[in-house]
């Protein structure tokens, strides 16, 4: 599966990353994203963006 990287803000990372379910998902998805990725702002956004999702996965893991 081939994805192109277009997003821009960490909203965008957010929608991006909410199709992974589990914690190992979300970590092959930004390890892909990052190494796409050349700005230093961009990764930022990505990694907020993740642990953003992260926050969600694990308070539904929790309840």
């Amino acid at each position: 599966m081939c994805v192109t990287i277009q997003l821009k803000s960490r909203s965008d990372w957010l929608i991006f990353f909410h199709r992974a379910k589990t914690v190992d998902t979300l970590d092959i998805m930004l390890d892909a994203a990052l190494k796409k990725l050349h700005s230093p702002i961009e990764q930022a956004d990505a990694i907020w963006g993740q642990e953003d999702r992260l926050d969600e996965i694990e308070e539904f893991n929790k309840g």
